[in-house]
């Protein structure tokens, strides 16, 4: 991409960030009455496994947590057409692009509950409004981190256990939980919750795919050793395939993490086999291998890196530009600065692949990047003004700007 276009794509995306920037500054007019909303900070679930809940002296006991975010926001450069073929559905030609301003929302309600101080049942629910297919959404060109589509309608997230076994090792299972629960690690400082789900991967996207089904997960940890064995398994409950059938689309991770004070560094491996059961090509049936870690400058910045290899079990043959089954790669970085400007804020940039690259001639390097500031208005209240843009082989470049608004209580 040359310096020409890459200035176009800056301006397109300040001009959609300018239409939004001035919620921020709406929004602090509220701050005294937010700051009495809630007020305990809630930690995410990456925490080190070796902690447990401290719920009193009563059991079983049980906390709850709560999350909504609302997004408001747009993109440039996403049209049916380019959405995977779905182009002229719900009455729209393929030439009608998706640049309108949206406002989507997702609410979590989280429930732990301890039946001996150090296991945890945690049960979760969601509701959110991202349509699938749109850019927002969970298949739409720029994924964000926090969509949920479930058409309006209260859906079951996640429930799994959590208990140990002796000082060192935790199992974990569940029918309805994501790879990343059950890690022993999960080597980022790059916020959970951050824009692009794609930037949100630990630069090994293949590897640490996040994906959800039925599982379980077995974590050993030795003072600053952390190693982790788990699978997932998409079609567990479909009774026409079955838990871990050959059919099934079933996932096996195994991870091996160095914690320290400072850093944290990781290497994990991957075996998808996307419910293949034949010996053609497909492009989710594969083993993939990543290296990811962060690195903490002082008590305010750290620096987020990993890589990816990806082999298909099956290559496409002949190997040319348009068959994509073959050996791929990741990669992405990601800086965060703690008490940016003001006390409690954060600033945000990352970078790295915005889908698998391949080596092909004739190839466009696919690229992501994104920029945001958390605006801390209370313990319970964050709003994140932000910009991003996506470059994929053969497609449109997006460009895109939002506004993020969490509540949690």
């Amino acid at each position: 991409m040359n310096s020409f276009t890459s200035f176009t794509s800056l301006i397109r995306s300040m001009r959609l960030f300018a239409q939004l920037i001035s919620i921020p500054a709406v929004l602090g007019f509220i701050t005294p009455i937010a700051v009495q909303a809630g007020g305990e900070k809630h930690q995410g679930h990456h925490d080190h496994h070796g902690s447990h809940m401290n719920m009193g002296d009563s059991y079983p006991s049980t906390m709850f947590m709560g999350k909504t975010t609302f997004v408001l926001g747009g993109v440039d450069g996403v049209s049916d057409s380019g959405m995977g073929g779905m182009g002229g559905m719900g009455g729209m030609s393929p030439s009608d692009e998706k640049d309108g301003t949206v406002f989507h929302y997702d609410t979590k309600l989280m429930f732990m509950t301890s039946f001996t101080g150090q296991d945890m049942l945690k049960t979760a629910v969601r509701i959110g409004n991202f349509g699938m297919m749109e850019p927002f959404g969970m298949m739409g060109e720029a994924r964000l981190d926090t969509a949920f589509s479930s058409s309006d309608s209260l859906e079951l997230h996640k429930a799994y256990y959590q208990f140990p076994v002796g000082d060192d090792i935790q199992v974990t299972f569940g029918p309805k939980l994501r790879q990343d629960d059950l890690l022993g690690v999960w080597p980022s400082a790059y916020p959970s919750d951050g824009v692009l789900f794609v930037l949100n991967q630990a630069g090994a996207n293949d590897t640490y795919s996040k994906k959800m089904g039925a599982g379980a997960g077995i974590t050993w940890s030795y003072e600053k050793l952390v190693a982790s064995a788990l699978f997932v398994s998409e079609d567990a409950s479909n009774s026409s395939i079955g838990f871990l059938a050959d059919e099934g689309k079933d996932h096996i991770t195994t991870q091996l993490a160095w914690v320290d004070e400072r850093y944290t560094l990781a290497a994990a491996f991957t075996q998808s086999d996307n419910g293949r059961t034949d010996n053609s090509p497909d492009i989710n049936d594969y083993s993939s291998f990543g290296v990811s870690g962060s690195y903490q400058f002082g008590d305010d910045y750290s620096l987020s890196g990993g890589i990816g290899w990806k082999n298909p079990e099956n290559d496409d043959s002949p190997d040319t530009s348009m068959n994509k089954v073959e050996d791929g790669k990741t990669w992405s970085i990601g800086f965060l600065w703690n008490n940016a400007l003001i006390e409690g804020n954060k600033f945000g940039f990352g970078i790295g692949t915005a889908e698998t690259h391949r080596n092909d001639s004739g190839y466009d390097d696919p690229l992501a990047w994104e920029a945001f500031y958390d605006f801390k208005v209370s313990d319970s209240l964050t709003v994140t003004p932000a910009i991003f843009v996506i470059e994929k082989d053969g497609k449109e470049e997006v460009n895109g700007a939002l506004v993020k608004t969490t509540f949690n209580f």
